[in-house]
């Protein structure tokens, strides 16, 4: 087992690769009187076609399978595991993103015996055609309840038209016609690709004894037998054409804007540099656009926006993008002004070093803050892990960060970025 220290993060964590192949992170928690628990397997929403380890075949499978997988982990012979951890005092969920699915658990007792619940029940899955027919109705009923989400829609609707015809163009909860086609085989199949320890991760934090839960968790999984398996290999995303300018019209209040800024899909393989790029990315909009910056009040006091505007960036290994949505009353107007706030960001008074150093100490008093919450560090670990750098290396990161490297970064990703704007009109102003 490893120990690497973060002193800035003021963490400790430890490192463990067992023989089958899982990862297992450690972070001791002593004056905590809770254990947080995160099972992640590198599978998600976009792993709709990939060539199985020993195979030459390409393998296409129906949209929504992991999030459908997820589902039905939790559901045994004997019954829903969430009782189970129920009855050890914990608490359980799981979530399905473009490239994981995660199962958790949350408990102020018993952390020992709920991570063996974790792992068992994930470790063993049972499908069978009766359960999985029940679920396709439940599934189809969530899919529904996000159909008359206008902020879901728009969301939603902006990747299909930044990604068409890829598997990001799709709900990750898959289509009503995609969940009625999923058999208990295809499940299996899945699972077995996937699930494999070696395609998995366990991170561990709470007030534990950390080499005796890592005996425990490698005792635990010595028990089971699993072969050795090479790498999945995965299709990356299609190279299609951006579709701009569609809209939608629905029962809202006001118009909804959405504008998309579609990143090259080639990113850096260095582990740094890509967590630099993210960090500096994220930091851009910020300077420009952001609610500390001068351009953000003239908009709201004009009332183009209000405070629903909002902005985040998503990287993944297979694809990064801007997205800026919000309600205002005219869209083509806020999407002009945003677009030329982008493409001539050199000259604007808001990108100097004074408002940068502001946000850096923002974003660093928000990261310190957050890093009192178990479940908000063991899931953006998971997210912001890329090889040997990850989530406890942000503020050593950030503190690189100059003017002059957000903006070859900034540079970098406008020569090749795709805008996509995506609208939502009221039926009120569709008439008029």
């Amino acid at each position: 087992m490893k120990e690497q220290n973060y002193p800035q993060a003021g963490e400790r964590l430890f490192h463990s690769t067992l023989e089958n192949g899982l990862t297992v992170y450690y972070l001791p928690k002593a004056d905590y009187n809770r254990t947080y628990g995160l099972f992640t397997t590198n599978f998600g929403s976009l792993d709709t076609r990939f060539i199985a380890p020993g195979s030459k075949k390409m393998s296409h499978f129906q949209e929504g399978i992991a999030h459908f997988l997820e589902h039905k982990l939790f559901e045994k012979k004997e019954g829903d595991v969430m009782y189970k951890f129920g009855a050890l005092g914990a608490q359980t969920n799981a979530f399905t993103s473009f490239s994981r699915t995660s199962y958790l658990f949350s408990t102020r007792e018993n952390s020992f015996e709920c991570t063996e619940l974790l792992l068992d029940f994930v470790q063993d899955p049972y499908f069978t055609k009766e359960n999985v027919e029940k679920e396709q109705g439940i599934i189809q009923q969530e899919i529904q309840m996000y159909q008359d989400d206008s902020d879901w829609q728009l969301f939603a609707g902006l990747l299909s038209h930044m990604y068409p015809d890829t598997p990001l163009a799709q709900d990750i909860a898959g289509t009503p016609e995609s969940i009625n086609a999923i058999t208990a085989e295809d499940l299996y199949q899945n699972y077995e690709i996937f699930y494999h320890p070696s395609n998995m991760t366990l991170f561990l934090t709470g007030p534990f004894d950390v080499s005796k839960m890592d005996d425990f968790v490698r005792n635990n999984q010595a028990q089971k037998h699993y072969t050795k398996k090479e790498p999945i290999e995965r299709m990356a995303l299609e190279q299609t054409k951006v579709k701009s300018g569609a809209t939608k019209t629905l029962d809202v209040a006001m118009p909804k804007l959405a504008l998309g800024l579609r990143g090259d899909d080639r990113l850096a393989t260095d582990s740094r540099t890509l967590m630099r790029y993210k960090l500096s990315l994220s930091l851009f909009l910020d300077l420009i656009i952001g609610r500390t910056s001068k351009r953000y009040e003239t908009l709201y006091n004009a009332h183009e926006i209000d405070d629903t505007f909002g902005f985040s960036f998503d990287l993944d290994k297979r694809f990064h993008f801007f997205s800026i949505t919000g309600d205002t009353k005219n869209p083509k107007k806020l999407s002009e002004t945003l677009q030329e706030a982008i493409k001539s960001y050199k000259i604007d008074s808001d990108f100097n070093a004074a408002h940068l150093e502001l946000l850096k100490r923002d974003m660093l008093g928000e990261y310190f803050s957050a890093l009192n919450s178990l479940e908000y560090i063991a899931n953006q670990f998971s997210t912001e892990r890329y090889d040997e750098i990850n989530f406890f290396d942000l503020p050593e990161i950030l503190s690189e960060l100059t003017l002059e490297i957000i903006s070859k970064h900034v540079d970098s990703f406008i020569a090749e970025m795709k805008v996509v704007e995506y609208t939502i009109l009221s039926q009120s102003s569709e008439m008029n």
